[in-house]
């Protein structure tokens, strides 16, 4: 995401190193460094292909379920990060470099840092920071949102230019992000901002239960709503390919500050009823997460205390037909010329093979 690439531009420029991303970025950031005239990063593997043993710090993540497989853990030499630790952080053969602060955003961490060493912070470089933490704190509306974000926000702006409206500069890049929405696949929307979270069961450690936690936060939410009986199928071959546990993916409102919760199944809805209480809706397909629009702070700490206090799957539907379906990814060119990554269902395909004959 933006808090990502802007960390990784940031810390390369403040620490002396090559910034690289570890996936492809979305419209907001795209928005961003156009915005502010900086390159996009390359990928982390083509980064290592020449140095494979290149020492590496990381950014927004201290996760091995996060982490690309092209590093070497023994090759980590530090960590940047605003969220919290859990059962499956990286593990290092020697000490490292750790800055892990509760602040809403990685690059209010890292702007903080610019200051306290005087180091010298280019204006393109400080406004892609700025962006970063007005899009992790949702323009310091997030209920993640701390003192440090808002004073470094102020510093930034500042800094940039004390007439930059940040108010008006927040609505352009959500709405950027927002747009793009629209036209994208449900692998797409379902894949793009997920992070995978690994929790032990309560009464055996060497239970791991593996939960993927997407989120797409709009502008326009009855958009992607309206597009639930698309996402479903695909959230659930997302959970069947990555053999997880429990696939869960949230709209989040970020005009009105709420969000809803898709349920790809009984597993989704008997965690997500024991995490957040209430009731599941639309014939089991959502639960409102009324209020809540952090991932950080709202969404994955109950579902850590669930899971802490005894929560444990129900045994799977055995006549779930939609778990059994074959699938395979393509890259649709159709209406959209660079393409767009979308699944084909093969009994779907089947069908159509047979209606051409």
């Amino acid at each position: 995401d933006l808090d990502s690439i802007a960390g990784a531009i940031g810390a390369a420029l403040l620490h002396g190193g090559i910034p690289a991303r570890a996936s492809d970025i979305n419209s907001e950031t795209k928005f961003a460094l156009d915005y502010w005239k900086l390159s996009c990063p390359d990928t982390i593997e083509s980064v290592l292909e020449d140095q494979p043993d290149r020492r590496v710090c990381l950014v927004d993540f201290q996760q091995q379920s996060q982490m690309s497989p092209a590093i070497n853990m023994d090759n980590i030499i530090g960590v940047i990060d605003h969220h919290a630790i859990q059962g499956n952080a990286i593990v290092t053969g020697n000490p490292v470099f750790i800055d892990i602060r509760p602040w809403g955003s990685m690059s209010t961490i890292l702007a903080h840092s610019f200051a306290v060493h005087e180091k010298h912070l280019p204006k393109s470089v400080a406004g892609i920071l700025l962006a970063a933490v007005l899009s992790d704190t949702l323009n310091l509306k997030s209920p993640t949102t701390t003192k440090w974000d808002e004073r470094m926000v102020s510093m930034l702006v500042q800094y940039i230019d004390p007439e930059f409206d940040v108010n008006m500069y927040a609505a352009s890049q959500f709405r950027a992000k927002s747009r793009e929405l629209a036209m994208m696949t449900p692998y797409q929307l379902v894949n793009g901002d997920t992070k995978i979270f690994r929790f032990s069961d309560s009464d055996d450690e060497t239970e791991v239960y593996t939960v993927a936690y997407g989120v797409i936060e709009t502008t326009d939410a009855e958009s992607s709503l309206a597009r639930v009986d698309e996402l479903i199928p695909e959230m659930r071959e997302s959970r069947k390919e990555g053999n997880l546990t429990c696939m869960l993916l949230a709209v989040v409102d970020i005009v009105n500050m709420t969000s809803v919760l898709f349920i790809a199944g009984p597993a989704e809805a008997s965690l997500a009823v024991a995490a957040y209480g209430g009731a599941v809706e639309h014939d089991g397909k959502s639960l409102a997460l009324t209020g809540l629009v952090s991932r950080k702070k709202d969404f994955i700490p109950p579902l850590t205390r669930a899971i802490k206090d005894g929560w444990k799957p129900p045994i799977k539907a055995m006549g779930d037909v939609s778990l059994r379906r074959s699938s395979h990814i393509v890259m649709d060119y159709s209406g959209f010329a660079p393409g767009k990554l979308q699944r084909v269902f093969d009994d779907i395909a089947d069908d159509e093979k047979e209606g051409e004959a």
